[in-house]
This record gives C-alpha cells, structure tokens and sequence, in this order.
C-alpha cells in the first residue's frame, strides 16, 4: 500500500515537472512498470483531474492541481512558518527580531521578538513603517522587479525620518544594487537616531519579496565586523522561510 502511494506521488512529480506532454510509454519506461499499469495510474489521474489527455494521447497536468494550489496559499500562515525560524534567528543574535510583510507600498510588523538583552524598541504588531528608510523596508525593495521600483518612487515621498535618511531617488537606487549584490540591507540610523538594523527579503514561489526579516538593536553594538558575522543569519533565516514558501531564492 504504501509503496503504491509513493508511486502514485512519483508519477505525478514527473508529469507536473515534465516540460513537455507525457506519453503512457514515457511513464511506463521511466518507472520500470508495464504499459498497461502505466495507462491504469494516468486514467485514475484523469478522473480526478489531476492531469488532461491531449488528442494525441498524451498527458499534461490538470486544473486540479491549480485549485489544490490556491487552497494550499490561502491556508499557509506566513507569520507560523517563519515563527521557529524567528526564534532560533534571536538566539544567535541576541537582537530584537521584526517579521514585516509587504502592503502597499508600506511595511507591516506581523511579529516581534526580543531577547532579554535586547534594546525595547516602539514597533509593534500591526505597526506600519516606510520602505526606503527601514533595513527591511529597503531589502524589500532591492529585490522588486524595475517597473514595481519605479512606481513605488513616483507614488511615495522620500521623506527624511532622521538626519541619515536616504531622500534622493537615485541615491537610493544605490542603495539597493548595493543590498542586492551582497543580500542583506543596513538600516544605518535611518528610520530612529540610535538604532540600527539588518534586514533580508523573504521570496515566495513566484520569486517576489513579499517580506522580510530583521534584527533590529542599538546602534553602537552594530559595528562593521558585529554587521558581517550576524548578517549570514538574517540572510540565513530569510531564506529558509522562503523555501517553505516554494521559493529558489
């Protein structure tokens, strides 16, 4: 029984992976079985929709899949995900940890932890924060495709929150060819005098940063050598929350 589930499972694996239609002899060479058993699993297939039979007789995958699909993203809690990931991230860094996701042309604070050594800081669950002046408002946008760039900075005023903001457009792109060659954005005293932050874009399975991570903590703990030894972390957490999200990243 159990190895004809895992069967089962292999063989729709390779039709769903398969750049082109599949023959019942396909099936049947690849999976060492008879082509009359490889007929028998593509017609049960077809029955429920999981895969459709083209006029020549071959296979592609069914709309079955793609419903199964959306249900699965609208179920998946990005914030219970990441939850162990965040966790283990404070840990190691000892830093107070921001989950933010992306609305608009805001952030959003969708959890916060702070370790007992951490700085207390004035963001909060729900709390919404700017883009360009935030370490992961900014690694955010260092990954957005160039269309989705341009009309974040014709739709938003880049307004200054403390004397190190970035408030000149080009200056800003910058900024972010920067965080993308190297994965991770600083927030260098940006967004609140005294506070500096490391910040990594969180990619779904579409390939777009529709969040991010950060370790946020006083500025003068957050030395260069301090910023590389715990940036792999962040960048490290971030990733492994956007493979649970069907990511490549």
């Amino acid at each position: 029984m159990v190895e004809t589930v895992k069967k089962t499972l292999e063989i729709m694996s390779y039709i769903v992976n398969s750049s082109k239609s599949v023959k019942v002899s396909d099936v049947a060479r690849t999976f060492n079985m008879s082509v009359s058993n490889a007929s028998r699993y593509l017609k049960i297939f077809e029955q429920y929709g999981i895969v459709i039979r083209k006029r020549d007789g071959s296979y592609i995958p069914g709309f079955k899949l793609v419903e199964f699909g959306s249900i699965i993203l609208k179920r998946i809690s990005l914030r219970e995900i990441a939850h162990p990931y965040l966790v283990d991230l404070m840990v190691k860094t000892d830093q107070t940890v921001h989950l933010v996701l992306k609305e608009g042309y805001e952030g959003v604070y969708i959890e916060k932890l702070e370790s007992a050594k951490s700085l207390p800081m004035i963001s909060r669950i729900g709390m919404r924060m700017p883009l360009y002046s935030t370490g992961f408002g900014k690694a955010i946008l260092a990954y957005l495709p160039e269309e989705e760039l341009e009309d974040f900075l014709k739709n938003v005023r880049l307004l200054k929150r403390t004397e190190r903001t970035i408030t000149d457009p080009e200056k800003l792109k910058e900024e972010l060819r920067r965080i993308r060659k190297r994965g991770y954005a600083i927030d260098n005293e940006e967004n609140e005098d005294g506070v500096k932050c490391i910040g990594a874009p969180i990619i779904n399975h579409e390939g777009k940063p529709i969040a991010a991570v950060s370790i946020a903590g006083a500025a003068i703990k957050f030395t260069e050598e301090w910023i590389k030894r715990n940036a792999v972390y962040v960048v490290n957490c971030a990733r492994e929350i956007s493979k649970k999200l069907g990511s490549k990243f």
